[in-house]
């Protein structure tokens, strides 16, 4: 299946078979994870895709070759950075962490301007590994909420909200859930269509963990107060 230091593989069919072949062979997995992180695109984009799968299938084997895997977005091309991006997404569910590093290359991810691809993978690992804990929501909700500032509006930001919601129901802290609730009762109470019913589900999980409207009324009233005069003065 595998010949020389190459990755024969140029369908989607032959691909699986290798992944399935590499959650029970070390051998064949380092490899993999070594062409991941060598010099030819091709062969990065599709390690990158075997990986990518081997994740969905059972991420912890993946686990002791975290610091390549996210080395790996360092990469140029997009395809190899989305396939990281859903590897990690599905590492951090089995327990991964990740430090600053890691997540600035999220960030820098997130605001690709060639690629809604690798934009939607890396909201969608950043709301995934936030919701695994209430530590770890705290970690990543500056750079979820800047998100949310920066994208409202726009097309993309209808495909983001099913990750957002996913995030505002999952393992998150109060505090991170008041502030995202916050920051989307505008729309629930005045969008329409799909940005209201999103936003309707993102306020409904802070009530569901005992948070009361009219706190989030206060905070917004207070933060009103505290902007005011900022940013673009005279």
């Amino acid at each position: 299946m595998m010949a020389g230091n190459d990755v024969g593989l140029d369908t989607p069919e032959k691909r699986q078979q290798v992944a399935m072949l590499a959650l029970k062979d070390e051998e064949l997995l380092e490899h993999i994870v070594e062409l991941l992180c060598g010099k030819s695109r091709l062969k990065r984009q599709k390690a990158a895709s075997i990986v990518a799968i081997i994740s969905n299938e059972d991420a912890t084997v993946l686990l002791p070759y975290a610091e390549d895997i996210c080395e790996a977005l360092n990469h140029p091309e997009a395809q190899t950075r989305w396939e990281v991006l859903h590897t990690l997404d599905q590492m951090g569910k089995v327990g991964q962490r990740y430090d600053e590093d890691t997540l600035a290359l999220a960030e820098d991810a997130l605001y690709d301007e060639n690629n809604g691809i690798v934009r939607e993978a890396a909201f969608r690992f950043l709301c995934g590994y936030g919701s695994a804990s209430p530590e770890n929501s705290k970690e990543v909700w500056p750079l979820i909420d800047e998100t949310i500032q920066c994208f409202h509006g726009n097309d993309e930001f209808c495909d983001m909200l099913t990750h957002l919601v996913e995030f505002a129901q999952g393992n998150i802290s109060m505090e991170t859930s008041g502030a995202l609730a916050m920051r989307m009762k505008f729309d629930s109470e005045t969008a329409s269509g799909t940005l209201r019913m999103r936003s309707e589900q993102i306020v409904d999980a802070y009530t569901k963990r005992g948070g009361e409207l009219k706190d989030l009324d206060s905070k917004s009233a207070k933060k009103a107060d505290s902007d005011d005069g900022d940013d673009f003065g005279d």
